[in-house]
């Protein structure tokens, strides 16, 4: 198996080139969607974030009010921290519980902060999507109904093109509209070094 970290900023394209590489040998894992999941109804990481923050942030079915815990992390940067670090534990053991049951040759960990929680530390390679600025915040316009200002506001809040460049083994570049064929020539790059590792165990 071959575990492949995809990260990117808000508006980079991530979600959507993540829909074009599933496939029957490709298993795509969506961190915020696992996170989300979780936090929905009664699990043992609603009763640690309850814990560490208090009965308030409970929903009436047993999940997190997530405007409720929200408003109390986003002011305190030790509280979001907090936060993160409860969060990132539970998501983590229900990611390698998804990838020992997948049976895919690729897993894709879709992590929006894929080197900030440490999850790149499970893969054996990481992909990073990038656009410009004014491509993201477009998208992040038209995809979210926020005005331009917002959007602004929220690109300006997280990592450049070039960090990504840096940190990142591939980069994608997704600007125009060539993602498709983008899609196709990584599936087969992953492939090949999903191949190159099933050798090496020979």
């Amino acid at each position: 198996m071959l575990i492949v970290g995809l990260t990117g900023a808000s508006g980079s394209g991530k979600g959507y080139l993540c829909s074009l590489l599933s496939d029957k040998d490709i298993c795509i894992i969506d961190t915020d969607r696992v996170y989300h999941k979780m936090i929905s109804s009664p699990s043992a990481c609603v009763e640690a974030l309850v814990s560490a923050f208090g009965e308030e942030i409970r929903d009436k079915k047993g999940g997190i009010d997530r405007a409720v815990l929200g408003s109390i992390v986003f002011s305190s940067k030790e509280k979001l921290e907090l936060l993160n670090s409860i969060a990132h534990r539970f998501i983590r053991e229900k990611c390698n519980e998804i990838i020992e049951k997948c049976g895919s040759k690729i897993v894709i960990l879709d992590a929006p902060v894929l080197f900030e929680s440490g999850f790149d530390d499970m893969c054996d390679l990481t992909v990073g999507v990038v656009a410009s600025r004014e491509t993201r915040i477009e998208r992040i316009i038209k995809r979210d109904g926020i005005s331009r200002e917002k959007a602004y506001t929220r690109i300006e809040n997280q990592h450049s093109d070039d960090w990504f460049r840096e940190n990142c083994d591939i980069v994608i570049e997704n600007d125009g509209g060539e993602l498709k064929c983008k899609a196709q020539e990584l599936k087969a790059r992953l492939m090949r070094l999903y191949g190159e590792k099933e050798k090496k165990k020979k």
